[in-house]
């Protein structure tokens, strides 16, 4: 016995009203959590009790943080683009489109990033150049050398994937790429001017990396519902019991 189908709507400017939304939010609080990290002694401590939770309240929304909770958004919003990218992929093997693998390849990418955001995995490149000299400036934070390499062939890779889209997700598609490894690269290479300072200006620009790589997933995530909602409009969401 069949249970009535339900369709279920999406609305792309909603989503990314919501997802934008969040992440004003979480910049808000994350900028509270580094005065609270960096200026200790301008504000009053009432006991450990008090301690304790203005510790929780610094981990838990500094948004470079390994652990908190800006890290599991970011987390939950690349696994979605890792879920559109495959539903779009599973489309276009069906229409034996030309791109197939390069969205299917897309799809498994971003769910490594969604693994590795929460996991740190990238940092842990550092350790294949533990041979190399000691590197001050923009290369002080050695994972960026592999990074700088993926993007690089991967921007080769998938050139004439790029060329073939429509203009408008052309734009989009790049604007979230550059805002996304703009600050997972860019950002992370400037701010490893100031590393060993772990001052301010430290904090202001690892935040702004953090933000960057938020905005970059959040508009991706809304360009690909739109790419949905223009090019596989049919697709719907069903629940049957005799499947």
């Amino acid at each position: 016995m069949s249970i009535s189908v339900n369709n279920i709507t999406i609305h792309p400017k909603r989503i990314a009203k919501i997802l934008f939304g969040t992440i004003i939010v979480l910049v808000f609080l994350n900028a509270i959590a580094v005065y609270l990290r960096l200026f200790p002694d301008r504000y009053p401590i009432f006991g450990s009790i008090h301690k304790f939770f203005v510790d929780m309240f610094i981990g838990a929304f500094t948004l470079n943080a390994e652990v908190s909770v800006p890290t599991c958004f970011s987390t939950l919003m690349l696994a979605t683009t890792s879920i559109l990218f495959f539903v779009i992929a599973t489309q276009k093997r069906k229409e034996t489109d030309r791109f197939k693998v390069h969205w299917t390849v897309l799809s498994f990418t971003t769910l490594l990033f969604s693994i590795d955001e929460i996991a740190g995995f990238h940092e842990q490149l550092s350790k294949l150049f533990k041979n190399f000299p000691n590197i001050k400036g923009l290369f002080y934070f050695k994972w960026v050398i592999p990074g700088l390499v993926f993007v690089f062939l991967f921007g080769f890779a998938y050139f004439i994937f790029f060329l073939h889209l429509e203009k408008k997700f052309k734009v989009l598609f790049l604007l979230s790429a550059g805002l996304y490894f703009g600050g997972a690269l860019g950002l992370e290479m400037i701010g490893s001017l100031f590393a060993s300072d772990n001052g301010l200006i430290y904090w202001v620009i690892s935040s702004i990396e953090e933000i960057l790589e938020l905005l970059g997933t959040a508009l991706l995530i809304y360009s690909l519902l739109l790419y949905l909602e223009n090019y596989l409009p049919q697709l719907n969401f069903s629940i049957d019991s005799n499947s």
